[in-house]
Parts: C-alpha cells; sequence; structure tokens
C-alpha cells in the first residue's frame, strides 16, 4: 500500500510540475498597467494591475501574453497585456533577475476608487490618459465683419475675409471635461476690392487684437490620437485699429492710410467654438485644431442711431505643441 501510495503522489507532483513548466509566469513592471480585451492598444481596458502583480500567460501573441484576470464581480475573463510593461519571471525567455519565491496565480487586484488617482508611466504603450499642461500654437485666421444695415448687402459681392498670422500660449487642467485658458494675438478685419461704376477700390480695414479666452475642453475617449471638443467666451483689446485704401477713378489714383482707433470701441467679445486632436510625441504631444469665434460686441464707439453695428468673426486653423 505505501508503495502504491508514494507512487501515485510522485505521479500527481510531477504532473503539476509539468503543468506549471508549460505557463509563463509574468510581472508587473511599472506602476499601473492596462488588461485589455484583445491584442491591440485601441481595445477596451478589462482592469489594471499594479507594480509587482504574478499573472500567468497562457501563450505569447506577437508584443502581447494571453493572461486571465478576475473582474470586479468575480467573473474570470481572458485578456491582454502588452510585454513592454512585464517582465517574464518563469517559463519562456526569462527577463531580469529570477524568483526563487513559489510561482501563484495573480490575486485580483481592486480599481482605484473615485478618490484615487491611476498613475500612468511612459513604459506602458497603451496608456494615454488627457493630461493637462501648457500649449504653444501658431495659426492662420480669416477675419471678416458683419454688418446689421441691410444697405450694405449691396457691397457684399465686393467684401472677402482679411487673413493674417495668430499664435498664443494657453494652460489647460486635463481630464475627461477641463478648463482651458489661453491668451491669443489675433488679427481681425475685412476688405473690399472691386469696381462700380467705373471706379475702382480695394479698401482693407485692420485690427489687432490681444484675446483671453476660457474655454471648457471635453476630451474624448479615443485611444492613441486625444480628440477633443471645446468651447467658452472671449474677451480682447483692440490695440490698433486703421484702414488702408487705393481708389481708382478718371484715370486719377489715391492711395493711403488712416488710423481709425480713436472711433472703435477698445473691447471685444465673443462666443468661441471648436475641435482638434492631440498626438503624443515622447513626453509632449501635438496638437492641430479649428476655431470660430463669434464676435456679439458693437465695435462702432458711440454710435448714432442710423449707424449700423459692426461685428467681428473669425476662423482660425491652428498647430502647435502640449508640455
Amino acid at each position: 500500500m505505501k508503495r502504491i501510495a508514494l507512487v501515485l503522489i510522485l505521479a500527481l507532483v510531477l504532473g503539476g510540475l509539468t503543468l506549471s513548466a508549460q505557463s509563463i509566469v509574468l510581472k508587473v513592471k511599472v506602476q499601473a498597467a492596462n488588461v485589455r480585451t484583445e491584442p491591440d492598444t485601441n481595445s477596451a481596458v478589462v482592469k489594471q494591475v499594479k507594480l509587482g502583480t504574478l499573472l500567468e500567460a497562457k501563450q505569447k501573441a506577437g508584443d502581447w501574453y494571453e493572461v486571465t484576470v478576475t473582474n470586479d464581480l468575480g467573473v474570470n475573463l481572458t485578456a491582454y497585456i502588452h510585454a513592454n510593461v512585464v517582465d517574464v519571471v518563469s517559463g519562456g525567455a526569462a527577463v531580469g533577475r529570477e524568483e526563487t519565491q513559489p510561482v501563484r496565480a495573480a490575486e485580483p487586484v481592486r480599481q482605484p476608487t473615485r478618490t484615487e488617482a491611476p498613475v500612468y508611466q511612459q513604459s506602458d504603450p497603451s496608456a494615454s490618459p488627457a493630461k493637462g499642461g501648457v500649449k504653444l500654437m501658431v495659426g492662420y485666421g480669416m477675419a471678416s465683419l458683419s454688418y446689421s444695415d441691410p444697405n450694405t448687402e449691396a457691397y457684399d459681392k465686393y467684401k472677402s475675409s482679411l487673413s493674417g498670422l495668430t499664435g498664443g500660449l494657453g494652460f489647460e487642467t486635463g481630464g475627461a471635461l477641463g478648463l482651458e485658458i489661453d491668451l491669443m494675438y489675433l488679427p481681425k478685419g475685412i476688405r473690399y476690392k472691386g469696381t462700380d461704376s467705373g471706379t475702382t477700390f480695394d479698401i482693407k480695414a485692420r485690427m489687432t487684437e490681444v484675446s483671453a479666452t476660457a474655454l471648457l475642453k471635453f476630451n474624448l475617449p479615443v485611444q492613441g490620437i486625444s480628440p477633443y471638443i471645446l468651447g467658452g467666451g472671449e474677451i480682447a483689446y483692440i490695440l490698433q485699429a486703421k484702414y488702408d485704401y487705393s481708389i481708382s477713378s478718371g484715370g486719377e489714383t489715391q492711395t493711403g492710410s488712416e488710423d481709425i482707433k480713436e472711433s472703435v470701441n477698445s473691447m471685444d467679445y465673443g462666443l468661441v467654438l471648436g475641435g482638434g486632436i492631440g498626438i503624443p510625441l515622447g513626453g509632449m504631444k501635438f496638437v492641430a485644431e479649428v476655431r470660430y469665434h463669434l464676435g456679439f460686441a458693437n465695435l462702432v464707439k458711440d454710435p448714432a442711431p442710423e449707424d449700423p453695428a459692426v461685428k467681428s468673426n473669425m476662423f482660425l486653423i491652428l498647430a502647435g505643441f502640449k508640455f
């Protein structure tokens, strides 16, 4: 009997060792690693596992290990973890120092509560949180002016946008719904060019503003690139205002430039809407976005009752970096 029992025990032990040898034991080497439903950085995150957690992998497919994890409901799920965020402890090609402690399956790791902020590491390629930071932007703007007087509609066929370079900097808080504060240099104005009743004219009304915007920014939950939409208000100080003209009639041409700052209100304000994307580049992001500025302020200073209200609007294409 003893001999038979001994043979059975040896068979069980050797069988267990054989099964253990077929598995790959992994150890998480970053502060928090994402375990995903598919071997793809765009797939959903099942849970996060912390530094030092041991996981048992069934197999490796490319840069991903197939593991079994337990979710918050106690259900065992087959999932995937990227090779860059783990070390191989045993089974397969071991990386780093050897572990002498017994191999055991990883216990479920409780996900952080609402008051805990997950820690993301650059070594985890599947993590792309919406972080705050400072933005530097340059761009191209196309501006125009709108008039409340219907009599100006006859000249709309001669009207075109006035374009120019723009730029500025901003600060954003990050998060799914954050706040962004920007300080921008904006060239605004309008151009009328054409020929009417034998008179050829080219008139440009120019203004330059320093604009401060307060925007709510909603970061969409998409991996890889980081799309977002934003909207808020603008208040601006008009630094200068003038118009340049060239008028030809009867063989004579008059050209000149006049300062009209005294007849223009110093403050402009309105609504700002837009959106863009952020693309990770090492420790920073490349950002590209579009914005539309819709002015609400009447730019005419001390207008007479018969004077039309003049308001600004502008379309911006911006690019830059967020640090």
